[in-house]
């Protein structure tokens, strides 16, 4: 699966309730990455904001039971910062640009 597909689905995990990025997961992970760098950094991008997206969902829908509803905002603000990611992701992309430290939890 191409790049912009993968970012595709990144962009589409919040109106799809996580389907989508569950798709998205599941194409990344254990598939060996580019061996350009440009395709590299977006690969691994890609790849951290899944897994802690899955982490950060997961977490918040545990916490929907908890007391305040603490769920709730970690749901909100890791919906939020899927979508960041990803526009991140694909204006870099388009613009030819690698992730500078795709590593990095910050958009």
């Amino acid at each position: 699966m191409g790049l912009y597909a993968v970012y595709a689905l990144i962009l589409l995990a919040v109106p799809t309730l996580g389907v989508s990025a569950i798709i998205a997961l599941l194409a990344v992970t254990g598939r060996p990455g580019p061996e350009d760098a440009l395709s590299r950094s977006h690969f691994i991008y890609q790849q951290r904001t899944l897994w802690a997206a899955a982490v950060a969902a997961g977490a918040g829908v545990i916490l929907l039971a908890a007391p305040f509803a603490l769920g709730v905002p970690i749901l909100f603000l890791s919906a939020l910062w899927v979508v960041l990611r990803g526009a991140t992701g694909v204006w870099n992309l388009k613009s030819g640009a690698a992730i500078s430290n795709p590593r990095s939890w910050w958009i």
